[in-house]
């Protein structure tokens, strides 16, 4: 007999005050109610924002335990381990800000979580949807999107298909180096087919959800401080190595992916491929076979960065620079020492976003900090 199983929300938020309100409304108005909300609020204005979260939708669902307090530390992955650490509930879903769930999206979730009788489920994400769900406005500025395949060939499913995901690489799985050797294999049980669940490798993090133990035995990497891109990808393939990750077709989220708060394209592109350099080598059983699967991964983002960039007109190529110089910093993040590399990679993700562009090095790898601008 299936047991009924609690769920809480953890949301990490930073400069989200317009639409974090909304993701958190949603929450308290699913057909299966949270027993926990909690919020780690990076921002410099959090109390205000708390305030109207407490008093406008906290009031209006008294039976939820909330939490909404300041980050001991800014930057996604701690925000998320702070929130680990304050939740009680047996299903934590860990949404973006900016993540709007259709009204039965915890419900299709937890009976996936509660058919599985086997308890080889860890982790359920949501299915991604473009419509925001009904009667749902948000006042906030989106963020742009570049140029779309489809607008290049269109009616050409496969080729589209093949051309998004090897040669621009628009694929998590494409650009996860799987640094246990391989992603883990296993086979869905028919209960969770019936319910339209399907396998997944890794998983999208605006849309994750883990069982308690199983994320707490693994945590989000705690060195990806000031831009967290991939910390969603690493934190869900060591969770995957405990046990069977899947999609809920049936529940539904939009996202939204606000603005605000947003860095540069070069930065992005930059950090992105270091923050995998990171992980790579902090968890990697092979490091020398995992490294050069990095290198090889890191040289074919070159030509796709290019082509992103042409066909979105941005003749800059903030994309394609931001690649390249992934590749002159790399080589510090697989040399340092492990203690070294503790200290020395927040500093040098801060000084690319404090600046919005490459720190100097000198030959011994340290960081020349720059003068804050302005």
């Amino acid at each position: 007999m299936n047991h009924t199983l609690s769920w809480g929300l953890i949301v990490a938020t930073y400069q989200r005050e317009q639409i974090l309100p909304q993701c958190l409304k949603l929450a308290v108005e699913q057909t299966r109610k949270p027993t926990e909300i909690i919020v780690i609020d990076a921002s410099d204005n959090w109390e205000s924002t708390r305030d109207k979260v407490m008093s406008e939708i906290a009031t209006t669902a008294p039976d939820i335990r909330w939490i909404y307090t300041a980050a001991n530390q800014r930057g996604l992955p701690l925000q998320r381990n702070q929130g680990l650490d304050l939740a009680t509930a047996d299903i934590l879903f860990f949404l973006d800000d900016d993540s709007l769930m259709y009204p039965d999206c915890a419900e299709e979730i937890l009976k996936v979580y509660e058919a599985d009788s086997d308890g080889v489920v860890v982790g359920v994400q949501a299915a991604l949807v473009d419509a925001l769900p009904s009667d749902v406005v948000v006042e906030d500025e989106q963020k742009p999107v570049g140029w779309k395949i489809e607008q290049w060939i269109p009616g050409v499913v496969k080729l589209q298909r093949f051309v998004w995901k090897h040669i621009f690489l628009m694929n998590n799985e494409v650009l996860c180096v799987p640094y246990y050797g391989d992603f883990p294999s296993y086979s869905v049980p028919q209960p969770l087919l019936d319910l339209n669940a399907q396998f997944m490798r890794i998983f999208h993090g605006c849309r994750m959800t883990f069982r308690r133990d199983a994320i707490a035995k693994e945590r989000f990497e705690p060195l990806l401080l000031y831009y967290a891109l991939n910390e969603d990808m690493d934190a869900s393939y060591r969770v995957s190595s405990h046990g069977l990750l899947l999609e809920a077709a049936n529940a539904k989220l939009h996202h939204f992916q606000s603005n605000s708060g947003r860095l540069s394209r070069f930065v992005v592109t930059a950090l992105s491929a270091l923050n995998q350099a990171v992980c790579v080598r902090r968890y990697s059983n092979d490091l020398k076979r995992d490294r050069t699967r990095f290198y090889i991964l890191t040289s074919r983002r070159v030509l796709a960065e290019f082509f992103k960039d042409g066909l979105s007109r941005r003749w800059t190529f903030p994309q394609l620079r931001g690649i390249l110089t992934a590749f002159r910093y790399a080589p510090a993040i697989f040399s340092l020492p492990e203690h070294e590399l503790a200290d020395w990679y927040p500093q040098l993700q801060k000084e690319f976003v404090v600046q919005g562009k490459p720190p100097i090095l000198s030959k011994d790898w340290s960081i020349q900090t720059a003068p804050v601008r302005g």
